[in-house]
């Protein structure tokens, strides 16, 4: 069996975006459905915004054929082809497992990549076009993308400004699980904050300028309380986080009313608005911890510097996974012999037993099983002897 049966043609991120766009997998399922056709054993695509990889396992179809097939299914010109992208074997193994991890993503081990990995192995055995090879191969990905964010706590280094936010709060409060959370704005970034406040256990009320909003955001996420506008002095009062994301021009927390309603309890407030919504004199107020947007991006831009030292680590990893890899492909090699050792082992002991049991007379049951599990044990431990020697050679 040759590992460089395992072959990969697609494009990625250093694609220019005209040809991404062209090459964006609309249907993988019919896509997967032609591709076996075509006579591939194991096929399983990739696609996202920044690739459109097919992975496939074929001892007959070469990467010219499916590189054609790529040509011929999205039409694509003389030159565009230039940037098919086509890699085997070890090269393969080790191209998915850093895929996985976040090392070839516009942004170092982010987590997307990861769900969008475990997403394509998912459809291909839907399409039932995983097979034994790759399934192995997509699942090894996702449990290294996994360790690897775990093991070096990149993941714990957040790029996005409104998760940032939710860490400054986790910590001032360590644990914000039940705290009272009120978010001031609809947008993009206080959306997200919402979600992940909410993903952090906290209760979470939303208010907007315009009331109509707030109760169609609520219809997406259900989890919100609506608060009128008018009455978002009166809940700042109450919470112990308070977010701020709007689009004012102007202040939309001003010193004086804060100061009229504020009662001395420990409050957590973030402004992550640009202009300014909260009025910086508050951060001076003793209870009160108020971080801005500046404080944000410095944060954030530490942390890109951070996920960047941590790429020779999580490499590292990579290569000690292939290698596993590597190791299990070659027992395939050996696969039916040692199903054979381990059968013929079962075989012998299963005679034994019953030739010495029939010798026997007087023998409780109790006795015949100990007997049992006895010569069992020593049958699996020289079949696991043989199977040890097999493996050793193999590799």
């Amino acid at each position: 069996m040759d590992i460089n049966n395992i072959k990969m043609v697609g494009v990625d991120k250093d694609t220019p975006l005209e040809l991404r766009e062209k090459v964006s997998f609309k249907d993988i399922g019919e896509a997967l459905i032609k591709l076996k056709e075509l006579g591939l054993e194991e096929v399983v695509i990739l696609s996202t915004c920044h690739r459109s990889e097919i992975y496939f396992y074929s001892q007959k179809i070469s990467t010219d054929e499916v590189k054609d097939f790529f040509i011929n299914y999205f039409g694509l010109k003389e030159d565009f082809i230039k940037y098919l992208r086509q890699i085997y074997g070890l090269d393969a193994v080790e191209h998915i497992f850093r895929v996985a991890c976040g090392l070839e993503s516009m942004v170092v081990g982010e987590d997307q990549i990861l769900s969008q990995v475990k997403e394509a192995i998912d459809t291909a055995q839907t399409f039932n076009s995983s097979g034994k090879i790759l399934f192995k191969l997509f699942r090894d990905a996702v449990t290294l993308g996994k360790k690897a964010r775990t093991d070096t706590g990149i993941k714990d280094l957040a790029l996005s400004i409104s998760y940032i936010a939710v860490k400054f709060v986790q910590e001032v409060f360590e644990d914000i699980k039940g705290k009272k959370a009120f978010v001031i704005g609809l947008g993009e970034m206080g959306q997200n904050a919402m979600k992940n406040l909410i993903d952090k256990g906290a209760d979470v009320f939303v208010t907007n300028r315009t009331f109509s909003k707030t109760i169609q955001l609520k219809e997406q996420i259900p989890e919100i309380h609506v608060v009128p506008y008018e009455q978002k002095y009166l809940y700042i009062a109450s919470s112990d986080i308070v977010i701020s994301a709007t689009n004012a021009p102007h202040y939309t927390i001003s010193y004086e009313k804060f100061k009229e309603v504020y009662n001395g309890r420990k409050i957590c407030m973030v402004d992550i608005a640009l202009p300014r919504d909260i009025d910086p004199r508050i951060g001076q107020i003793e209870g009160v911890s108020l971080y801005t947007i500046d404080d944000l991006k410095k944060t954030a831009e530490e942390n890109k510097k951070e996920r960047l030292l941590l790429i020779p680590v999580i490499e590292k990893m990579v290569k000690e996974e292939v290698d596993k890899f590597e190791k299990w492909y070659k027992t395939l090699e050996i696969e039916p012999y040692i199903k054979e050792v381990s059968r013929y082992a079962n075989e012998v002991y299963n005679t034994e037993f019953q030739r010495i049991v029939n010798k026997l007379t007087d023998v409780s049951e109790k006795d015949k099983e100990n007997i049992k599990i006895a010569l069992k044990r020593v049958a699996n431990k020289m079949a696991n002897k043989m199977i040890t020697y097999l493996k050793e050679n193999a590799y």
